[in-house]
C-alpha cells in the first residue's frame, strides 16, 4: 500500500466508506489477489490515520460484501476481487440462480439452506390469496438462498395443503419453479409482484449476516395459471446493498 494515503475529513462521505472504497479500489487495481492477506487493522490505523473501530467497521462492512473473510487468529483475506451483484429480471419468472452473470453460474456454489417446512393455519390474508377456504390448511416453506458461502435472499413461501402436500416430504434445493413444473406439472403462467423498501427484522437481519442498518428489498409475488389460479405466494427479502432490480419497458404511451 501507498504511504500517500489520505482520507479527506472534510469529505461529507463517512470515513469508513472512504476507507471501504479505497481498498475496493485496491482490489480492482493492485497485485491483491484471491487468498491474499490484507494488513492487519492496527496497521491499516496507522497508514489511514483513524482509530482502530473506523476500520473495524469498514473491513465489516467488506466481509458484508463478500469481499473479504476474517480468520479468527489470523487475520482478513481477500475473498473476491469484485463483489457479487445479482440482477432480478421483473420482466421474467426466475430462479434464483439465474439472477446471477452468465460467466459467473458454471463456478458459483450455492444452496438453498431450509428454515422451515410445515403444514400451517394460513392468516387471512394468505388463505385468500391461495383461494383456500376457512380452515384449509397450506404449507408454509421458509429458505435462505446462498451464493458463494454470502446469503443474499431470505424467502417465505405458501402453496395450498390440497394440491402441494408433498413438498413437505422433499428436499427443496433450486429452483422451486422448476419443482412445480417437473413434479408437479403445473402451468406457470405469469406473477403479479410488488416490491418495497424495508428495514429488515433482527431475526431477518441476523440470518441475512447484515446489519438492520441496512435496508432490504421486500418482494411480494404472487404466481398463476392460465386460468388465473394463485399456485404460490411469496414474501421475500432481497439484501438491498447486493441486488439489483431490473425491468424491461415498452415504449412511452401519453395517458
Amino acid at each position: 500500500m501507498k504511504d500517500e494515503i489520505i482520507v479527506d475529513r472534510e469529505n461529507p462521505v463517512p470515513m469508513y466508506i472512504q476507507v471501504v472504497n479505497w481498498i475496493s479500489n485496491m482490489l480492482q487495481c493492485s497485485g491483491y489477489d484471491v487468498g491474499a492477506k490484507l494488513p492487519s487493522e492496527g496497521e491499516l490505523s496507522k497508514k489511514f490515520q483513524l482509530n482502530r473501530n473506523t476500520i473495524r467497521h469498514a473491513i465489516s462492512v467488506m466481509v458484508q460484501q463478500g469481499l473479504l473473510e476474517k480468520q479468527k487468529g489470523v487475520g482478513t483475506f481477500v475473498r473476491r476481487k469484485k463483489a457479487l451483484a445479482p440482477v432480478r429480471q421483473l420482466a421474467k419468472m426466475t430462479s434464483f440462480v439465474d439472477d446471477f452473470e452468465l460467466d459467473t453460474r458454471n463456478s458459483l456454489e450455492t444452496e438453498s439452506q431450509i428454515i422451515s417446512q410445515e403444514k400451517i393455519i394460513p392468516s387471512i390474508e394468505i388463505a385468500a390469496a391461495l383461494g383456500l377456504q376457512s380452515g384449509e390448511l397450506a404449507v408454509k416453506i421458509e429458505r435462505l438462498r446462498i451464493a458463494d458461502k454470502t446469503p443474499f435472499l431470505y424467502e417465505i413461501q405458501y402453496y395450498s395443503f390440497v394440491k402441494f402436500n408433498l413438498l413437505l416430504d422433499m428436499e427443496i434445493n433450486g429452483s422451486m419453479y422448476q419443482i412445480l413444473v417437473d413434479k408437479f406439472g403445473v402451468d406457470l403462467d405469469h406473477s403479479i409482484r410488488t416490491l418495497q423498501a424495508v428495514q429488515p427484522a433482527k431475526y431477518i437481519a441476523s440470518k441475512l449476516m447484515i446489519s438492520r442498518d441496512i435496508p432490504c428489498i421486500f418482494y411480494k409475488s404472487r404466481a398463476f395459471n392460465a386460468k388465473g389460479e394463485c399456485l404460490e405466494v411469496l414474501y421475500s427479502y432481497y439484501r438491498g446493498d447486493r441486488y439489483i432490480f431490473q425491468v424491461e419497458t415498452g415504449s412511452y404511451v401519453r395517458i
